[in-house]
């Protein structure tokens, strides 16, 4: 951990004074005081719900606190406004990715402002535009050819997305750069690159709020650590305190333990096998999982780990090779053929990808059982409330009631009960994508203990997660992909993080894409050619 001067000498760069947010009776935010000093990474963890969330919100402004004094450079900043935030030169990495998905990667870039150097003052000089996207990811050490400035953002991978908002925060030379769970979807190439760019823009003079769940990271980059729970700070730990033990117990009050998986699953029979499987951007791959077998896919960004586990489940076509789970041929043509053939499927993106966030608890976690506990094809509130308050009792999901929005639960109560539906189908296969993206320690144990009593029921288990130490605890197995590529499978007691990595970022051909992704990603080398359009006109 980076070693920290004097912090009374340092200039004070926001300044908290009895800052305050309650939402109903519950206050959810309560600093008497709080200084921040130029050239500090603050790190900043607490479980979901600590209140972490709302600190961040209010010094960007989307949230409105309710008393309480907040200076910037000396300057107030006015409540719940975010214009008044960027003014003050704050910006924010949010894990909710705000970006405009139907909009390019440099519409994105520079959403809100216009474009050093352009020519134009009505119309959008899109070579300018595209020039300084360019310069802007270059400036975090991405290239246009591994994120096209012109790809729509939404048909882009979530880590592809964090690197762009990371690149758009970056790009405002911001003062006091907000940064919530900013590698939470990337490998560990990706994320020791944000972590060098929050340590740079310290070495600057600014200030950087890192806050995250993964510990060693914490630690790694941060000149202080301060520690929420309830609203409240608990903790302000300087380097030598805050050991990864100290911050968990200062975090939940108290220990969190979770064993390792069992031994080897005596069950020797074969549920899913892969054999030469090929989709766009993946492939070769073969590959086993047995009955009550936990197997990891790890890899750098863009290695191909979620193509995997979506073309398993159905979500995405396979171009080549076979499939055959317990046996029988499975040739999915979507996800329903997936789940018809006892597969259940927990995405890297819940929010977009598995839950309607403002329908409630129970109209969520009983989608995918509909049909069984229907008579006649009538389903009644009773039935319904009776079958989702079973699902979340089982996965634990703390919650007032299962009528409230499942939006409105923490993020590892949302995690836990998108388990309990995937349960509740009685699944042979369980298809994981980052299950503990945006979870705290506590939840992480949690969903763990989920994962391990999968296995012991029987189920193959395919995890593919960014975190290494997650694999190596909880998995069996690990497969390595490189560009798309199995390159290799390592058994738990041979895994270590330097075996992963290398295998990780060994040099691989790269495997052939359709020709709906080669021209999209074409588009790049013809965008100069393109005329200007009007600035409301159609996007150009």
């Amino acid at each position: 951990m980076a070693a920290l001067d004097d912090a009374p000498g340092r200039a004070v760069t926001a300044r908290l004074r009895g800052v305050h947010k309650s939402y109903g009776p519950v206050r959810v935010l309560d600093l008497p005081e709080l200084d921040l000093y130029a050239g500090q990474v603050v790190g900043v963890v607490g479980e979901n719900g600590a209140g972490k969330s709302t600190l961040m919100g209010t010094l960007s402004g989307s949230v409105r606190r309710d008393g309480g004094e907040i200076e910037i450079d000396g300057s107030a900043l006015v409540p719940g406004s975010t214009e008044a935030a960027a003014s003050l030169g704050i910006a924010m990495v949010s894990q909710e990715f705000p970006l405009v998905g139907q909009l390019s990667v440099a519409e994105n870039l520079l959403l809100g402002r216009r474009p050093r150097g352009s020519r134009r003052r009505v119309l959008v000089d899109r070579a300018a535009l595209r020039r300084e996207a360019r310069e802007m990811l270059g400036e975090i050490g991405l290239s246009a050819t591994a994120i096209p400035v012109g790809r729509q953002v939404r048909t882009l991978p979530v880590p592809t997305r964090q690197m762009i908002e990371i690149a758009k925060a970056w790009g405002r030379r911001p003062k006091l750069l907000i940064l919530d769970e900013p590698t939470s979807s990337l490998g560990p190439v990706e994320g020791a690159q944000v972590l060098r760019l929050a340590r740079e823009l310290a070495a600057r003079g600014g200030t950087v709020l890192f806050i995250g769940h993964r510990l060693d990271e914490v630690r790694e980059v941060s000149d202080r650590v301060l520690v929420l729970r309830n609203g409240r700070l608990v903790a302000d730990l300087q380097p030598g305190e805050a050991s990864e033990e100290r911050l968990i117990r200062e975090m939940v009050g108290g220990e969190v333990t979770h064993s390792r998986p069992k031994d080897e699953p005596t069950d020797t029979s074969v549920l899913l096998s892969l054999r030469a499987l090929t989709a766009d951007g993946l492939g070769p791959v073969d590959l086993d999982l047995r009955a009550g077998e936990i197997v990891g896919v790890a890899g750098l960004m863009g290695s191909g780990r979620s193509r995997l586990i979506h073309t398993v489940a159905g979500a995405q076509p396979a171009t080549g090779g076979t499939m055959t789970i317990a046996g029988a041929a499975y040739r999915p043509h979507g996800p329903g053929d997936g789940t018809a053939a006892g597969i259940a499927m927990i995405p890297e993106d819940r929010k977009e990808q598995s839950l309607v966030v403002f329908a409630p608890i129970r109209a969520n976690v009983t989608i995918p059982i509909l049909r069984r506990i229907s008579s006649r094809g009538l389903l009644g509130p009773r039935r319904e409330r009776s079958e989702a308050e079973r699902i979340t009792a089982s996965v634990n999901v703390r919650m007032r009631s299962v009528d409230q929005p499942i939006g409105s639960l923490s993020g590892g109560n949302q995690q836990r009960a998108i388990f309990g539906r995937a349960f509740a189908t009685e699944p042979r296969l369980l298809l994981l994508d980052e299950p503990t993206r945006g979870v705290d320690v506590g939840a992480k144990a949690e969903i763990y203990e989920l994962i391990d009593r999968a296995a012991e029921r029987g189920m193959a288990v395919l995890v593919a997660s960014s975190e290494l130490e997650e694999l190596l605890w909880i998995c069996h197995r690990v497969a390595v992909l490189n560009h798309g590529r199995l390159v290799e499978v390592i058994d738990r007691a041979e895994a270590t993080k330097e075996r992963i990595m290398t295998a990780a970022a060994g040099t691989a051909p790269v495997v052939p894409m359709s020709d709906e992704v080669l021209e999209e990603m074409s588009e790049e080398v013809s965008e100069d050619a393109s005329q200007d359009v009007p600035e409301h006109g159609d996007a150009p």
